[in-house]
């Protein structure tokens, strides 16, 4: 019977090779939007990494402070912070959170091999604000202050890649000029929010009392702030409160505080915007040529009308001419999509989108097959069942 499909096809590979195309087409789109559909779907569920609820974010404008003033100022807004009753703990970030689309990049070098990771700084007390998991090692510390390199923490992704079959803890790596010792590696840490992929992540230590730490900390003025862990149900009020409190330390600066809540469904929403565009792209594409693979289906069984009555006088069956039908169009997706696979499978083999693993275009390859058959078999399902429906006598008089 299949044999038969492909011979019918094969007789009417002109008239065919339109649709064949669109199908073609249409499958290579659907693959690509749903891998990235399953990419953002994967992300979704997995952990973010570090908590955002009850935390809020202050941010300060320093204009053109000295170095020594800005120790001060910072030296009293500790004060006041640790002197705020609804303040749980805090500390200094240099970590771009929820903005998804702002990205620093570092190069870091050991044993003569550079490994590309995005660089993020933070204070001794960090890792206790954001509840980053701790996989092996320490986060920073006092201990820091007396050793003779500066302490970073990478993340399991690092670790995985520049020393996957020994031990990070106590390595040195050369960033420029510096020597740093790694001292802790962590788990999952997302930063762009719940939607985006996994990255590779270097931390390097944040603390007043190192004067090279400050003076990086301070050059930062878009990523630089301090983060706090405030007690459950405090109220919105705080914010202008501590605001007010902040200003009254130094009015030349400029204090923005604001939940790292309302930050994450911005960056939720950015994320989510390609693929909404792609989705909307590709379903308008999938309507189009469904619309055209019924018309032609619907064509070419009126032409066959002789064909399908003097098939039902010899005792086809109606079910008979319905599979017919719906088979024909199925074997020709089958050709499309046989051609299709292969320039999908490039992408893969090839590392075309790097951000995909295997996983993803797995479940993207079987979605889109799913997705294409179940599409021929609508558009073929009407037609089919209308020339099933057709009479020998009422074919054969129309010829």
């Amino acid at each position: 019977m299949i044999a038969h499909f492909f011979r019918v096809i094969w007789f009417r590979k002109k008239e065919n090779f339109m649709t064949s195309l669109g199908i073609f087409i249409s499958f290579i789109v659907l693959f690509l939007v749903t891998s990235f559909l399953v990419y953002t779907a994967i992300n979704y569920f997995k952990p973010i990494g570090f908590e955002y609820k009850n935390v809020w974010k202050i941010t300060m404008d320093w204009k053109d402070s000295t170095q020594e003033e800005k120790l001060e100022v910072f030296r009293q807004i500790e004060n006041t912070l640790k002197s705020a009753p609804e303040i749980e703990n805090f500390g200094y970030s240099v970590s771009y959170l929820f903005a998804p689309s702002v990205m620093s990049m570092l190069d870091f070098e050991y044993e003569g091999l550079e490994f590309s990771t995005n660089l993020h700084s933070g204070s001794d007390d960090l890792n206790e604000v954001l509840g980053i998991k701790i996989l092996e090692g320490r986060w920073f510390d006092e201990t820091d202050n007396a050793s003779n390199y500066q302490p970073i923490v990478i993340n399991y992704l690092v670790r995985d890649e520049a020393f996957p079959n020994e031990s990070a803890l106590g390595k040195i790596v050369k960033i420029g000029e510096t020597d740093y010792q790694v001292v802790g590696v962590i788990g999952e840490f997302r930063k762009g929010g719940r939607f985006t992929g996994s990255s590779k992540l270097t931390y390097r230590r944040i603390s007043l009392e190192n004067g090279t730490e400050f003076a990086r900390f301070t050059r930062e003025a878009l990523g630089s702030r301090i983060l706090l862990k405030v007690k459950p149900n405090t109220s919105v009020q705080f914010e202008q409160t501590l605001t007010k409190r902040l200003e009254e330390i130094n009015r030349d600066w400029q204090f923005k505080v604001n939940p790292l809540e309302s930050l994450k469904k911005s960056a939720d929403t950015q994320t989510l915007i390609l693929p909404v565009i792609l989705a909307v792209v590709c379903g308008f594409l999938i309507i189009n040529v469904g619309l055209g693979l019924f018309g032609v289906i619907w064509y070419n069984t009126n032409r066959r009308r002789a064909e399908i009555g003097l098939r039902r006088a010899l005792g086809s069956t109606a079910n008979n001419i319905l599979s017919q039908i719906i088979g024909e169009a199925l074997v020709l997706s089958t050709l499309a999509m046989i051609f299709g696979s292969f320039f999908a499978l490039q992408f893969p083999i090839l590392g075309l989108l790097p951000m995909f693993d295997t996983k993803v275009y797995t479940i993207a390859y079987i979605i889109s097959i799913l997705v294409i058959y179940i599409l021929t078999s609508l558009c073929a399902w009407y037609p089919s069942r209308i020339a099933a429906s057709i009479e020998p006598a009422d074919a054969l008089r129309d010829e």
